[in-house]
């Protein structure tokens, strides 16, 4: 870990001896073997994690820690695994290297459609980025997914969610519509659409919307009745001041 805190993974990968060799060997390689060789690679390293931890608890002794974090053997191995390329993103940006783990972060919106896991994958990195308070990069994330996936409705309602942190929510709205659009009659699309509305001072639409959402939705739901709440009392408080 000592040497990753220094150096960055697309330095690494190209200078230092162990991934450079594992980069160069790999290349060649069927596709299939590759991706094979890397998902063993990652999902055993983060086995070993795992136990290490459980062990620690216990007061005894684990495997011992690998020398690289987790996932970075893993995409030296396969450039175009998914996995390793948010473990070793969201790395980057925790060391301060933002713009290194952007540039991975942006490398999923660039697979093909059918990878495994792709969609999981791209939110998580997203959620990540918002758990940062990193709208920005989030929402750019978010948008390079929709254009490359235009029929997943996932990815306008992240960059929704994301304009509507930023104050933009007229584009909040766009997006949550786009999301509908996408899915209709989806509850929760219904209710983060209300709310968006709301945002926007679109009370009238935004109180439809969100009554579509409660009818639609199962009793435990609560966050359209939460949202129609605050919109009743957003009225009163206007109309008290009038």
């Amino acid at each position: 870990m000592s040497v990753f805190k220094n150096i960055p993974f697309s330095t690494l990968v190209k200078d230092n001896r162990e991934l450079a060799a594992l980069r160069r060997d790999y290349t060649s390689k069927p596709t299939r073997e590759r991706r094979m060789a890397a998902d063993w690679e990652y999902h055993s390293q983060m086995a070993t994690e795992i136990f290490n931890n459980s062990m620690a608890l216990s007061g005894k002794d684990g495997l011992g820690k690998s020398f690289w974090p987790p996932g970075v053997v893993a995409l030296a191995i396969d450039p175009l695994y998914a996995p390793a390329i948010l473990t070793v993103g969201s790395i980057e940006y925790q060391l301060g290297r933002k713009e290194e783990a952007m540039k991975l972060f942006n490398r999923l919106a660039k697979l093909p459609k059918d990878e495994e896991d792709l969609n999981t994958i791209i939110d998580k990195a997203g959620d990540f980025l918002i758990d940062q308070d990193d709208y920005e990069n989030a929402l750019a994330l978010y948008s390079a997914a929709e254009k490359a996936y235009p029929h997943e409705a996932l990815y306008p309602l992240g960059a929704g969610y994301c304009f509507g942190k930023l104050g933009h929510y007229e584009e909040s709205v766009e997006k949550h519509r786009r999301a509908d659009a996408l899915e209709p009659d989806n509850y929760k699309h219904l209710n983060d659409l209300g709310y968006s509305l709301f945002k926007a001072g679109k009370f009238d639409e935004a109180e439809e919307i969100l009554q579509r959402s409660i009818s639609l939705a199962p009793a435990e739901y609560q966050f359209p009745h939460n949202n129609l709440s605050e919109l009743t009392k957003k009225r009163k408080r206007q109309t008290a001041t009038t």
